[in-house]
């Protein structure tokens, strides 16, 4: 678990809420079954951001070799997603081999998953304007201008020097926090 105290240099963020017909409160419930169950998560995720293998997993190793450590950042937010609920079968690290996913483990209406130890709830606060896209095309956009429209996860590091000033808030308050296992993140087949 992490608090105010620590310094956050880099960290995968994270909008969250309802998804595949649950409630963000139950996902969260759901999620601590699994972890008192398996010892880990599979929180699934979408789109074209953070792709498990191509930017999670490079940026999450390097971060751990640094520091010994990274976190998903979670903002919650109002979300009407309702897609297909059912479960993954298999999951992969690298699109090749594929391994059932572990007894215990539900992961729905995703493509990925970033593979989570217990998720805390935080009263963390992070501007966006201090952190910077860490890898993948968008490589140092400031992430106040990244994390707009319907773009709503990134792997993020501090930007180093002096920021540029955004006319807009930059300020999110993290909801909850957990700390990536390796693999980091995988992709899901069904």
């Amino acid at each position: 678990m992490i608090n105010n105290e620590q310094k956050h240099d880099s960290f995968i963020f994270m909008k969250v809420g309802n998804h595949a017909g649950e409630t963000f409160e139950q996902i969260l419930a759901r999620k601590q079954k699994e972890f008192d169950k398996t010892g880990m998560t599979f929180w699934g995720y979408g789109g074209a951001a953070c792709h498990p293998v191509n930017q999670v997993r490079p940026f999450a190793y390097s971060q751990v070799k640094k520091k010994g450590a990274i976190y998903l950042l979670m903002h919650a937010v109002k979300s009407n997603h309702d897609q297909n609920p059912l479960p993954a079968k298999e999951y992969s690290t690298d699109g090749v081999n594929w391994e059932p996913i572990p007894d215990g483990i539900v992961v729905t209406g995703s493509k990925y998953a970033l593979v989570l130890d217990e998720i805390h709830p935080s009263d963390l606060e992070v501007d966006m304007n201090q952190f910077s896209v860490g890898i993948g095309p968008s490589k140092d956009k400031l992430a106040s201008e990244y994390l707009t429209g319907r773009t709503d996860k990134a792997c993020l590091e501090a930007v180093l020097g002096t920021t540029t000033k955004v006319d807009k808030p930059t300020v999110r308050k993290i909801d909850y926090t957990a700390q990536l296992q390796d693999p980091f993140a995988v992709l899901l087949r069904y």
